[in-house]
C-alpha cells in the first residue's frame, strides 16, 4: 500500500461521519456524487469544525500514549494529490466507493 493511501485509509472507517459533517457543515446531502479530490479535500478538513469528526480526532489524539516527544502531523506536501484518479482505482481499498462518471474525450 502507498505511503498516501495509508494516509488516507482511516477514512473508510469513517464514512457514515464523514457523511453527517458534510450535510451539517457543506450541505452535501450525497458525498457519493462529488469527484474523488473534491470529496478528499473536504474530508480531510472535517476536524476543524466542531462536528463528530472532531470528536473522533480529538479522541484519538487521547488515546495516542504519552511521549516526551510532541506530535505533529507532518505538513502537507504540494507535490501530492490524494484524489488522484489512477491512485484511487488501482487501490482495491477504495473499488467501488467512488465513480468518476463517465470518460470525457
Amino acid at each position: 500500500m502507498t505511503e498516501r493511501v495509508r494516509q488516507l485509509a482511516w477514512m473508510l472507517d469513517y464514512l457514515d461521519d464523514i457523511a453527517s459533517d458534510l450535510s451539517a457543515f457543506h450541505r452535501i446531502d450525497d458525498p457519493e456524487l462529488l469527484s474523488g479530490p473534491r470529496y478528499f479535500a473536504l474530508a480531510w478538513r472535517l476536524a476543524a469544525y466542531q462536528g463528530v469528526m472532531q470528536s473522533r480526532a480529538l479522541a484519538a489524539r487521547d488515546e495516542q500514549p504519552a511521549s516526551g516527544v510532541p506530535s505533529h502531523s507532518p505538513a502537507p506536501r504540494g507535490d501530492i494529490n490524494p484524489g488522484v484518479r489512477a491512485t484511487l482505482q488501482a487501490e482495491p481499498a477504495f473499488a467501488g466507493i467512488f465513480s468518476f462518471g463517465a470518460a470525457t474525450v
